[in-house]
């Protein structure tokens, strides 16, 4: 237990740390998009490649991203129905909603958190295939049909192109084959290149939590007359809760899942909104204000309720 609330107060002040960074603005303004792009183009592939070198890449895609993939549309379907039947809100922004409830920010919190908490970052890639891979692009595609937005032709290009171009993905994709290399022949990564991947990956954690940080001291959420409040609310709800508790009872009685499993696809459920929400809200001008600040709120959540899985499920 108290290597748990250890655990957990470190991801805390290292946050309280980037917000204080924000508040006194010592990094200048553009400090939050330098940090984000530096850990989303460099450091979190970084990760992902020295781990995923050293991972058995069979457990990755079984069971785990089963329950990532079954949990998330039961959330996402929980958000839609919802926000289309009884806030009696239009599809393309209940569409939003739907991500806004089950869209888990499984890399730049994600990552870092399985680095420290669970020792592991790997286990949340099931979540982020699952989503860079199909779910985002089949949401993207639906917004797109509502709201007729671009060509066809262009838009399917786009969305391959994402998919390839990503540095998570690409990552991946590299540590794959650096498995597969070691599992399968005597051949090793050099330590002139290993080396230095692992010093980058090292510094995955701390600038990833500063970067959160940075900008929950910059933007304002519910704000009165401009923030649907409830709906925030309960969108975060139910992602940082009710999320993990639908992908507690998949893995149970579905897949009859072990301990340490149900607690690694728990956690990662619990993972509060990703920005990437946010950034398909702006991209079709819909709901970006319920976007923007279920991702705050909901992380706020997310952090005594991972507290509570790890101390119950350990």
């Amino acid at each position: 237990m108290v290597n748990v609330l250890t655990g957990f107060s470190v991801v805390i002040l290292i946050i309280a740390l980037g917000f204080a960074v924000g508040r006194s603005k010592v990094l200048g303004p553009n400090a939050v998009y330098t940090l984000n792009m530096f850990v989303f183009w460099i450091a979190l592939p970084a990760t992902l490649i020295k781990f995923m070198s050293e991972t058995d890449i069979a457990q990755l895609f079984g069971v785990n991203l089963a329950v990532v993939a079954l949990s998330t549309l039961g959330a996402g379907l929980l958000g839609f129905v919802g926000y289309r039947y009884i806030a009696h809100r239009s599809t393309p922004d209940s569409l939003i909603a739907m991500l806004a409830c089950s869209y888990c920010n499984g890399s730049n919190l994600g990552i870092p958190l399985a680095a420290h908490l669970l020792k592991d970052p790997t286990l949340t890639l099931p979540v982020i295939l699952f989503q860079v891979g199909f779910y985002g692009p089949m949401t993207v595609m639906l917004l797109d049909m509502q709201t007729g937005t671009k060509a066809r032709a262009h838009f399917i290009r786009d969305i391959i192109l994402t998919i390839i171009r990503n540095p998570l993905i690409l990552g991946a994709g590299v540590g794959i084959g650096i498995s597969l290399l070691q599992h399968n022949t005597q051949w090793r990564v050099p330590g002139i290149v290993a080396e230095p991947v692992g010093i980058i990956a090292d510094a995955t954690v701390g600038w990833a939590l500063i970067g959160l940080g940075i900008p929950l001291a910059e933007v304002r959420v519910l704000q009165r007359g401009r923030s649907p409040r409830r709906s925030v609310w309960a969108a975060s709800f139910v992602k940082a809760v009710v999320h993990p508790l639908i992908a507690l009872a998949i893995g149970y009685f579905l897949f009859d899942a072990s301990t340490q499993l149900l607690l690694t696809i728990a956690v990662v459920a619990a993972l509060p909104t990703g920005q990437n929400v946010f950034t398909y809200a702006q991209r079709f001008n819909i709901n970006k204000v319920l976007a923007r600040d279920t991702a705050v709120v909901s992380t706020a959540l997310s952090l005594p309720v991972m507290a509570a899985l790890v101390l119950f499920l350990s």
